[in-house]
């Protein structure tokens, strides 16, 4: 029988135990779930956990006529609601001190899909994977949709969120029909075609003109496409994008912006979802893969420096690999997040997104160059990804932040917790904030506070007309949130 000495010499026996070795320590890696949310101490928080505030309750929503009992004695008593979903927001959007939370995570039942006029009816508190799992069946797929499943319909709506979808529009544009619990705790149905203009307000609204309590839902076909992938230089990206719309063949789009050091906002890649023609009624919904991995390589990269750029060559290796790949459209609506969880005690990940008219978007990134730091290992306001998505311009609602066609500049930000360190990020988000508008660009508003009010409202400059309505709306103020009491109130 061979010894371990002599076993060790041979070079199958070493590269065993690499294999298990690496095998081990990726199922080691821990996939934490960040601890937020709604809270039995009734000390709640959202996503980034920097606005902790305590409540009076949390509700759970039963069913309609619970929530609605609920809006009608906070107007007799004086007191505030707050509407939560799966709390992905990250600026105190979804509670208020001393304030009702209402719970809508339970309110997730789908009503009715008609498959001839492709429309699906679904409660607010339900997520968009609920959504799949409930057409993928019809061979249908949403219009617009956030990257991933993960949230409540009733919240993205109550930021318009978009997507990939380069073809729909915002996603307040797909939505037929809506069963609203107004602020006096009256239950509307409410079209696009309504004289008093709700879903102007609602969609875009923060949770602050009532309470989503089902949505009708444009549907599409669950098309086939063919992933298309490709390097680019950042001065190329505004005329290729032009020339992309002018096609016409892509259905779906979005790039990344390199924040290695030595490429520093100079290369992109970009991926595109073309049209082939065909559509899916079998192909089952794809679950999160390779989370370990993606983990462990996101993590490494969080270093800054050598391992940023190690992960870089890496995206750009598998973006190459998946070029030609097919996928179906309500597969390319679900990325993977787990693998994005960041848990490092004194420390917080967040997001902001700016968007800037396509025609700005060289410009821009030149004197982006400017303001951030092509390296920041060894600082503490850290910049871990860029993704762009298109946003075109937005007729839909009040506090729009696509005021043109628009690309949206989605950043990954990491800093620390200490007084300084968050003075630092809100100086630099700030300054950031500040050459987006001189570019005639704005930003998004479900994330933390670093804008100052004076941004804000330039920004944003409907906001008194949205406060007018906000009061005419809602005489008592029932429904309020962190980030009304801060910026609007």
């Amino acid at each position: 029988m061979q010894t371990i000495t002599e076993l060790s010499k041979k070079p199958w026996f070493l590269g065993s135990l690499v294999l298990v070795f690496v095998v081990v320590v990726l199922w080691s890696i821990p996939i934490e779930k960040r601890k937020y949310g709604l809270s039995q101490s009734n000390l709640v928080t959202d996503y980034t956990g920097l606005l902790p505030e305590r409540v009076e309750r949390v509700v759970k929503a039963e069913n309609r006529t619970k929530l609605q009992k609920i809006v009608m004695e906070a107007n007799e008593k004086g007191q505030q609601i707050s509407v939560a979903g799966l709390q992905h927001s990250q600026g105190g959007h979804t509670y208020y001190k001393d304030g009702v939370v209402l719970d809508m995570r339970s309110f997730n039942d789908v009503l009715e899909i008609d498959e001839q006029d492709k429309t699906i009816r679904v409660e607010g508190g339900a997520t968009w994977e609920d959504v799949q799992d409930a057409i993928t069946p019809y061979g249908l797929a949403l219009k617009v949709t956030q990257s991933q499943s993960i949230f409540s319909i009733g919240g993205s709506l109550s930021v318009n969120a978009h997507g990939r979808d380069i073809q729909f529009g915002p996603m307040a544009g797909t939505v037929k029909e809506m069963t609203l619990l107004t602020p006096t705790g009256e239950i509307k149905k409410v079209t696009r075609e309504s004289s008093e203009e709700w879903m102007q307000y609602v969609f875009g609204g923060y949770g602050l003109f009532g309470v989503i309590l089902d949505v009708t839902l444009e549907l599409t076909e669950n098309d086939v496409y063919t992933i298309h992938t490709e390097e680019l230089k950042t001065d190329e990206y505004e005329s290729y994008f032009k020339n992309l719309l002018d096609h016409n063949n892509t259905a779906m789009h979005y790039a990344r912006v390199s924040v290695a050091p030595s490429s520093f906002l100079d290369e992109m890649y970009v991926i595109n979802y073309n049209y082939t023609g065909k559509q899916d009624h079998k192909t089952p919904l794809k679950g999160e893969q390779g989370v370990r991995l993606s983990k462990l390589a996101l993590d490494l990269s969080r270093q800054g420096g050598f391992l940023e750029e190690l992960f870089w060559e890496t995206q750009k290796l598998y973006i190459d690999s998946i070029d030609g790949n097919t996928i179906t459209r309500n597969n390319a609506m679900r990325s993977e997040s787990t693998f994005m969880e960041f848990t490092t005690p004194g420390r917080v990940e967040v997001l902001q997104e700016f968007f800037i008219p396509v025609h700005s978007y060289e410009e821009y990134i030149n004197d982006l160059k400017q303001l951030l730091s092509s390296n920041d290992k060894n600082e503490d306001f850290k910049v871990h990804n860029i993704t762009v998505r298109y946003a075109a311009k937005d007729n839909h609602t009040s506090l729009n932040y696509a005021k043109e066609d628009m690309f949206g500049l989605v950043i990954l930000i990491q800093h620390g917790l200490k007084e300084k360190e968050i003075a630092n990020a809100k100086a630099i988000i700030q300054d950031w904030t500040s050459l987006t508008l001189d570019h005639g660009g704005t930003y998004y508003l479900p994330y933390y506070r670093y804008q100052t009010k004076e941004q804000f409202m330039k920004s944003y400059p409907e906001w008194e007309r949205f406060r007018e309505e906000k009061l005419r709306r809602d005489p008592n103020e029932v429904f309020q949130n962190l980030f009304y009491d801060y910026y609007i109130k």
